[in-house]
């Protein structure tokens, strides 16, 4: 038997439905689990709250969360972006990566040239998810949108006929139960929400949006107009999700020159009710406050810093979360990995003390330990001492590797 499907079977035996420990990286999650992604989610800190945080970030300010390579980062940020398409209060979050695809710090144009695209992007996504038949747009706002779609490029583009071919005519087409249409939103890396459902209404909106042309000379200018058209459609403030500064290697001022034409601007954004969210190594802290300080003289409006740090009580919680995530219901419950383990293991508090505080860590020691355990005993679903003893031993021989 292949060991997938070996893997495959001893998830099901302990009752789970799908298998969360597999891709401990948050962008491969969403492409995997696409549909159970925000699920996952979890706060670092037990004196953290979910709705806290999320509540933190959302308000009118900008906002730095610094954290070490896999503390979960990319994760909070796609939280927050699913936070703002659901709780609807006029705000469109704009998910700006900055990623392993930029060679060189970026001119203060080629950021408004990035910006635009991903604005439209966004922007079309929240208005097709919030669309309602009963309320249909005004002509004026779908011409204004027109305009701006041209910005969007050819994903967005490969989205809007696959969403028109799932709906003509409904009855037909392979609509989720769950998802409706917007299960396509994998197309442009997204994981949905919640349901969209086909209507002719839409049906006459997309067809519009489907276009022939698309622009690549972008400029500050078709951002700002992203800005008035989606203000036009409803949208107040607007928070700009900077990401992945990290996913390449790059020197510490290196990643505060890539963002610093973002940060020279913070006080006319500010006006314009645009917030930046920036996802930060922990390693540029300093260099962020001090060039804050330094450069805008001191802001007139206040900032919020925030760490990722994962205690032990957030650690478990986490697994817990992953656990109650993927229950099948019919199976018994599992908080952590203690329930699957010989008595006195303690398995939960070797796993967290391995992981030294980071969540990705942990949930790739995790896999590897069930890995360990099939290849040794692929008939039991309990684990023993000498299952951990072996992924003892390779996490020293990974460790050594890496210093040497």
């Amino acid at each position: 038997m292949e060991e997938k499907n070996i893997r495959g079977n001893f998830i099901k035996k302990i009752g789970l439905n799908h298998d969360p420990f597999e891709t401990p990286v948050a962008e491969q999650e969403l492409t995997r689990v696409q549909d159970r992604f925000y699920s996952y989610f979890s706060v670092p800190l037990a004196s953290s709250s979910q709705e806290g945080l999320l509540r933190r970030l959302r308000r009118p300010q900008p906002s730095f969360v610094f954290g070490n390579p896999g503390s979960g980062k990319s994760t909070l940020r796609l939280t927050l972006d699913a936070d703002c398409r659901t709780v609807l209060d006029g705000t469109l979050a704009i998910n700006y990566m900055l990623g392993e695809d930029i060679e060189r710090p970026l001119s203060y144009e080629e950021h408004g040239t990035r910006l635009a695209r991903a604005l439209t992007i966004d922007l079309t996504l929240a208005i097709i998810e919030q669309f309602s038949p009963l309320h249909p747009p005004t002509s004026n706002q779908i011409e204004s949108l027109k305009r701006q779609i041209l910005t969007g490029g050819r994903q967005l583009q490969r989205l809007l006929r696959t969403l028109l071919e799932k709906m003509t005519p409904p009855e037909e087409s392979d609509m989720n139960p769950v998802w409706g249409i917007s299960q396509a939103w994998k197309i442009i890396g997204k994981a949905p929400t919640k349901y969209v459902g086909a209507s002719k209404e839409l049906e006459n909106v997309l067809r519009e949006l489907i276009l022939p042309n698309q622009r690549d000379n972008l400029s500050w200018g078709d951002f700002w107009y992203g800005i008035s058209v989606a203000q036009e459609w409803g949208f107040k403030r607007f928070l700009i999700l900077a990401d992945g500064v990290d996913a390449r290697q790059r020197t510490p001022d290196a990643m505060l020159g890539l963002i610093a034409p973002l940060l020279d601007i913070i006080p006319s954004l500010e006006e314009k009710n645009i917030y930046p969210k920036m996802f930060l190594p922990v390693e540029i802290k300093s260099r962020v406050k001090d060039y804050l300080e330094t450069h805008l003289k001191g802001l007139p409006f206040e900032v919020f810093f925030s760490i990722m740090e994962w205690d032990d009580a957030a650690m478990r919680r986490l697994l817990a979360q992953r656990f109650r995530a993927a229950m099948s219901g019919s199976g018994p419950y599992h908080a952590g990995l203690d329930s699957l383990a010989t008595p006195n293991l303690n398995l939960d508090e070797k796993l967290i003390n391995a992981a030294e505080g980071s969540p990705r860590r942990l949930l790739g020691i995790v896999s590897n330990l069930i890995d360990i355990h099939l290849a040794r005993d692929p008939d039991s679903i309990q684990f023993n001492q000498k299952d951990w003893d072996i992924c003892q031993q390779k996490l020293e021989m990974d460790a050594a590797i890496r210093s040497n």
